[in-house]
């Protein structure tokens, strides 16, 4: 039996609402950090609320790639870079739950998924 199909698919699942759930945190809406509280259903019980506030302050305000990266890294989580402008990236597959893939447009991060 191939069980590779259903990890895949309930990966793509997670890193879907994870995305979505960060996209709705990257608003310049005052709203935004109430947005950061919400935990979707389905997305990861091992990401805590403080990994989630902590991906949402970092793209509120799109931060320089070297400066954003050193926060990351203050902060002692790992992280790669996804899509450059729009061009997704070569990424490993797997799941690491301390590491922030990003998403990079002209210089700024503008994104960042746990996984």
């Amino acid at each position: 039996m191939n069980l590779t199909a259903p990890r895949v698919t309930a990966l793509a699942a997670s890193a879907f609402i994870g995305c979505a759930l960060l996209t709705g945190c990257s608003s310049s809406d005052d709203d935004a950090s109430a947005d950061c509280s919400i935990v979707e259903e389905g997305l990861d019980p091992d990401i805590t609320q403080e990994q989630i506030d902590f991906a949402c302050d970092l793209t509120a305000d799109p931060l320089p790639q070297d400066e954003a990266t050193a926060m990351i890294e203050d902060a002692g989580y790992d992280w790669r870079i996804g899509v450059i402008d729009g061009e997704p990236q070569a990424v490993t597959m797997d799941y690491r739950i301390d590491r922030l893939t990003l998403t990079v447009d002209d210089g700024l991060v503008t994104d960042g998924m746990w996984g």
